[in-house]
């Protein structure tokens, strides 16, 4: 806020009725909580609600507003999705069958738009593509590992959500190194056989991969 009394001629510096009038004008104008709202708001990510996650969607480049695959129980033909099922056992779908329109919320938004502007610089090295792993998926185990030249393979040891599918194929956030082929695996140790110490099932607990 501006000293107002340095504004003022002497003559007019001690009347009330002016005084309360520029304190008021003052007060009015002061930018200090308007832009500590804003940097709260819009400016800080972190914190950022509403309209300010859409302005840093915006700036990354993804939208509140997604298709995800849906577990709706459709009607449909043998040789197409194998999700459609027979006459007399579902209801014919609507257009854009399969799939279900979400927006998301400040908080999943805001998830989004960190891995989409991490994914944005990440040099796509092995090293820099398991650390970013570790960002999106903390408390699940996943890997991107080469399995020969000009190939690699994301092992993921988890069946993903309908939100980290859509990350992972709907946007293709996952990093791609120029020219390598890359392919997907879902492997939860609970339901795989495998060796001791790899967190995989013993003999007749879990199938071969």
């Amino acid at each position: 806020m501006e000293n107002i009394q340095e504004t003022l001629m002497s003559q007019y510096a001690n009347s009330p009725i002016i005084c309360n009038l520029i304190d008021g004008m003052n007060d009015c104008l002061d930018p200090s909580e308007t832009i500590e709202t804003f940097y709260e708001l819009a400016f800080n990510v972190n914190t950022a609600k509403g309209f300010g996650l859409d302005i840093w969607g915006r700036i990354v480049g993804v939208n509140r507003n997604i298709n995800m695959s849906s577990d709706v129980k459709t009607f449909g033909f043998e040789t197409g999705n194998k999700s459609f099922y027979p006459f007399n056992n579902y209801p014919f779908s609507a257009a854009g069958a399969g799939y279900d329109a979400y927006q998301l919320t400040d908080s999943k938004f805001r998830t989004l738009i960190m891995i989409k502007a991490a994914s944005n610089i990440v040099y796509a090295t092995a090293p820099n593509i398991n650390r970013f792993l570790r960002l999106i998926f903390p408390k699940k185990r996943s890997y991107y590992l080469i399995t020969g030249h000009m190939k690699a393979r994301y092992f993921l040891e988890f069946i993903p959500t309908l939100f980290e599918r859509h990350i992972i194929y709907n946007l293709g956030l996952l990093p791609r190194p120029s020219g390598v082929l890359i392919d997907y695996r879902e492997l939860p140790p609970t339901s795989f056989f495998g060796f001791s110490g790899t967190g995989f099932q013993p003999f007749n607990h879990g199938v071969f991969a």
